[in-house]
């Protein structure tokens, strides 16, 4: 199994709740779902962190950074050879342009991040 892992960090102008709703938008959901098609991914997850202590917690114990505010993962059955056509295509070159502009309207891309596991 490989899965692509988005990893999403809000912008700082961003509150919480306003994240929350546009994480929560038919847009990005219909986006997803057409991308998670476009690119043969066999399933799809979309999770918002959650604002709790306990994380806080877990931030302070651990001297690490904000955790990130969404996490959106794509599964593929073991094809590691095929994962530079999912680039190649114009159509999904377009689909994650499209990604890029909504995501960029909520999430601090540079300081978010996107890459390949396998498992």
């Amino acid at each position: 199994m490989i899965r692509f892992i988005s990893c999403l960090r809000r912008k700082p102008e961003i509150s919480h709740a306003e994240f929350q709703r546009f994480w929560e938008s038919e847009e990005l959901e219909s986006l997803i779902m057409r991308m998670a098609e476009a690119i043969g991914a066999d399933h799809y997850s979309k999770k918002r962190t959650l604002v709790v202590d306990a994380n806080e917690r877990i931030q302070r114990i651990r001297g690490g950074a904000d955790p990130f505010d969404g996490v959106i993962e794509y599964w593929f059955s073991g094809r590691v050879a095929g994962l530079d056509e999912i680039f190649a295509s114009d159509a999904n070159r377009d689909l994650m342009e499209q990604m890029n502009a909504l995501q960029s309207c909520f999430a601090d891309l540079s300081r978010s991040c996107g890459f390949f596991t396998e498992g």
